[in-house]
């Protein structure tokens, strides 16, 4: 993933459990200088990534896919239970694979990247793509 000047970054220290949220003013060689704080990537131990992971766009489509279909599954059972019966007592035939749909997507959605921990051959490296 890609920080750059003037994006938010939130991240987790050495000192500190948890996370703190600050804007990127500079990017150099061996440091990152934020609006408060300067840092260097071997006191980051975790960086918060889930709006920036371009895999978890993927993954909220799944899930609101299996979601939508388990709740246009139930509602299309209701349609049709009130229209050939007159009552719900045909529901309970598609409940089962409505609510099997609504939880496989319910699912997806909590199998997001959330965080990006710097630690065993992770590492957080400072590159600079463009001079002065």
């Amino acid at each position: 993933m890609k920080f750059e000047i003037g994006h938010e970054f939130t991240y987790k220290t050495t000192t500190y459990d948890f996370y703190i949220t600050d804007i990127i003013v500079d990017i150099r060689n061996d440091i990152i200088v934020l609006s408060e704080n300067i840092l260097q990537p071997k006191d980051i131990t975790a960086v918060y990534i889930k709006n920036k992971d371009p895999r978890n766009a993927t993954l909220k489509n799944l899930s609101f896919l299996g979601m939508g279909a388990g709740l246009i599954f139930f509602t299309g059972g209701i349609i049709n239970s009130l229209y050939h019966y007159g009552d719900l007592s045909q529901t309970s035939n598609s409940f089962g694979l409505s609510a099997g749909l609504f939880g496989a997507g319910f699912l997806f959605s909590k199998l997001q990247y959330k965080e990006f921990k710097h630690e065993g051959k992770n590492k957080i490296q400072l590159v600079i793509l463009y001079g002065d």
